[in-house]
């Protein structure tokens, strides 16, 4: 018993500070839902009742536990504090504790190890932080873009953006700290010459296309959008929609064209890149292939549909999550998310019909993808698995798709 004890009580210390950071990142993850989307600052003004105006003590901030102090209520008028508060709070600090331990609680030889387990033991919790600050980052993000996406139909900038600068300086970073000869397999597929420098070449399209969008040399897509919006709606009837993908696809042509320029200059380089730039490569690379999925399949249903299939707030968060997650993950969470929406369909059918005819509510995509990137981030063998069962012969048997693409260079 004391040898089991002195086994488990370092992890159970870690997974209980990683939870409490979790909650705390939930409390901020609950502010900003709440005040981006209405144009607020996270700032000012500082945390108080929506009832009385109370300014709240720093005691009734603290996470999940101010409020069972407060038994739900404000201290001052006695109005019920949302549950959604310690809900979000609970939810965020259990999934930053759930990676920490498939990160690094887990067998690293067994079959949870296949999460990634190994190359973050290997080389201890304080040398992979930038990889982690990064995943559960994504983590805090995707809650918060669920959150506003349920409510607004929109996915502010600032909740795909940040994720994504943490994804690819994250990696760049740990490309610097990590050994080069590390042979544990990265969390994320690795870049050679050829993939890295389409990569760059796309990145640096990217920044052309924001720099002719600035001056005014291009136009932005659905720029006038509001104009179609009725008063007390989020969503509005808008007729051009085949117009503005002929602008979208303008936006891109430069990345195209720099990305098969970069692709043509990687394959007259020979050798391996040093390890910062395979990170940053990496990443970069995950990002594209995110966010590429999603404009493609915006832009084709769009065009075929003649409205908004897809809004950009997807496009952003794939690719938020490709940044963190490398190219493999967000495409595997591409083709899961469409259950999640089917699932949601069925429970809404028979949620109408146990109250007889209840109107049934639409619910935007994003939260379906946000969802599909959880699973796979947090479940990685099972979806491994459920994919041999499925499609048996594409993962070959004892090892994960990641292993068998990582050397596509």
């Amino acid at each position: 018993m004391i040898d089991l004890m002195q086994m488990w009580l370092p992890n159970l210390i870690g997974i209980a500070f990683i939870f409490a950071f979790g909650a705390c990142v939930g409390s901020f993850v609950n502010v900003t839902a709440l005040r981006i989307p209405e144009g607020m600052s996270v700032v000012a003004p500082p945390s108080r009742c929506p009832i009385c105006g109370r300014r709240l003590a720093w005691y009734e901030n603290l996470p999940i536990i101010g409020w069972i102090c407060a038994r739900g209520r404000c201290w001052s008028c006695k109005s019920n504090i949302s549950f959604r508060y310690p809900a979000i709070e609970l939810i965020a600090g259990g999934l930053f504790a759930a990676y920490y331990a498939v990160a690094f609680v887990a067998d690293p030889q067994g079959w949870w190890g296949r999460a990634g387990a190994g190359w973050f033991q290997s080389q201890g919790f304080l040398a992979t932080l930038p990889a982690f600050i990064a995943v559960v980052g994504l983590l805090g993000a995707l809650l918060a873009a669920t959150l506003t996406d349920l409510k607004c139909f929109s996915i502010p900038l600032a909740f795909t953006l940040t994720p994504t600068i943490l994804g690819i300086a994250g990696w760049t970073v740990q490309g610097m700290l990590s050994p080069p000869g590390l042979r544990e397999p990265w969390p994320i597929p690795l870049a050679g010459w050829t993939t890295g420098c389409m990569a760059i070449g796309a990145g640096l399209g990217i920044a052309l296309s924001l720099v002719l969008l600035w001056k005014g040399l291009m136009k932005r897509s659905f720029a006038d959008y509001h104009e179609h919006l009725k008063d007390g709606e989020v969503l509005a009837d808008y007729p051009h929609g085949r117009r503005e993908m002929v602008r979208e696809i303008v936006f891109l042509t430069p990345v195209v064209a720099l990305a098969l320029a970069g692709w043509l200059v990687g394959r007259s380089i020979g050798g391996t890149p040093p390890l910062v730039l395979q990170t940053l490569g990496g990443a970069v690379l995950g990002y594209l292939a995110g966010a590429g999925i999603m404009w493609f399949v915006r832009i084709v249903a769009t065009s075929i549909k003649g409205i908004e299939a897809m809004g950009m707030g997807d496009v952003h968060l794939m690719g938020a999550a490709g940044a963190t997650l490398g190219w493999i993950d967000p495409i595997i969470a591409f083709f899961l998310a469409p259950f999640s929406g089917l699932a949601f369909i069925a429970l809404a059918g028979l949620w109408g019909a146990i109250r007889q005819g209840t109107s049934r509510r639409e619910i935007p995509y994003g939260p379906h993808l946000a969802l599909a990137v959880v699973v796979v981030v947090l479940l990685r063998p099972v979806v491994f698995d459920a994919g041999r069962l499925l499609f048996p012969g594409l993962i070959p048997a004892n090892s994960s798709l990641q292993e068998g693409l990582r050397k596509v260079k």
